[in-house]
């Protein structure tokens, strides 16, 4: 049984998005809706966002996501109307960057793009309404910005890989130093984003988030550890976040 479980965690490569849904919770409780549904249909979301991408990257032979798609439109009549057309907006932005035919993921400036914008569709699934959105911006815009660096971070991390195999990133279109110099254009932004907008309402996290991205700011070279650390380091920040907004 344990077996069968590990397998299936391995098909939808769980261990690449688990952390999301820590997005779930913080939102969740942002937005006063903390529904183990939420939780459910992110992880069903994340399941077929990952799964159909392995498909058509030849990492997979079988049609995996058709059975998180199959739970979803189980899922779709417990779920509000505004979450339902979030929720569907997602499927359509995964399903575009991974199918050959339309392939966000090998277009430059698109694949980061979508990318950043379909882990913020995660993050805000669990509001009720743009009410709640809007009273929750500057949190949305920088979990936006969060995720454009990762994206950056991931594509120069694999810019040999995917200018070997032919998918064109933004990394691999505008060459290694450029792609840099943008990435740290954008912490440096985000940088001075949190100072002033993020530090006057949760202070612990920003001063917590400000010494994050200046430690990857002083990095000369990016590799697949700093990916790693990134993830890591995120983890933690989303713990300290979610602990001061209950406080």
């Amino acid at each position: 049984m344990f077996r069968q479980i590990f397998e299936i965690a391995k098909y939808y490569r769980v261990n690449d998005w688990i952390h999301y849904l820590g997005y779930t919770l913080i939102s969740s409780i942002l937005a006063l809706n903390i529904k183990l549904l939420n939780f459910i249909l992110s992880a069903i979301i994340l399941a077929y966002a990952y799964s159909i991408n392995d498909y058509y990257d030849k990492k997979m032979k079988k049609k995996y996501f058709i059975v998180p798609i199959i739970l979803y439109w189980l899922l779709v009549p417990f779920v509000s109307y505004f979450i339902f057309i979030i929720s569907l907006l997602l499927l359509i932005l995964f399903t575009f960057y991974s199918w050959p035919k339309v392939w966000f993921e090998g277009k430059p400036i698109v694949s980061t793009f979508s990318n950043a914008i379909g882990f913020t569709l995660i993050f805000i699934l669990p509001f009720n309404n743009i009410e709640q959105i809007s009273s929750n911006y500057q949190i949305v815009l920088l979990i936006f910005l969060l995720n454009i660096i990762a994206q950056l971070l991931h594509e120069i991390s694999h810019f040999k890989n995917d200018k070997k195999i032919g998918k064109i990133t933004t990394s691999v279109k505008i060459g290694l130093k450029k792609s840099t110099t943008i990435l740290k254009i954008i912490i440096i932004l985000t940088l001075f984003y949190s100072i002033s907008f993020i530090l006057p309402k949760y202070p612990i996290f920003s001063l917590y988030l400000c010494v994050f991205l200046i430690l990857f700011l002083s990095h000369r070279k990016i590799t697949k550890n700093e990916r790693k650390d990134y993830k890591i380091l995120g983890v933690l920040g989303g713990v300290i976040l979610t602990i001061e907004i209950i406080s």
